[in-house]
């Protein structure tokens, strides 16, 4: 097996011995041996669903749409103003509006 250094991706494989499995089988392959690192136990898939299902659920209920905003930016301008509910500042607002 060979290695090239490319500028934009970092190592790269140019010539393989042997094939390279799919990333989906190479999971399977760790869970079939019984690498687990990449799973998450079903305490904590419990845990997540009754954490984020109220959210879900009010997010459904009062039809919240995503706030858009434009690429490049520090996100939307809603985020300013709910950072600043809690006195955190979110980015240059001032310099945003500006531009």
């Amino acid at each position: 097996m060979q290695w090239r250094l490319t500028g934009y991706v970092g190592v790269h494989q140019t010539q393989y011995t042997a094939p390279l499995p799919d990333a989906y089988e190479r999971l399977l392959l760790d869970a079939v041996n019984g690498d687990k690192r990449l799973f998450i136990r079903n305490d904590e898939l419990e845990a997540a669903w009754k954490l984020f299902t109220p959210v879900l659920n009010e997010l459904d209920e009062k039809k919240v749409q995503p706030e858009l905003y434009p690429y490049g930016s520090r996100g939307p301008l809603g985020a300013h103003y709910l950072a600043a509910r809690y006195d955190v500042r979110w980015g240059d607002l001032l310099r945003e509006t500006e531009n």
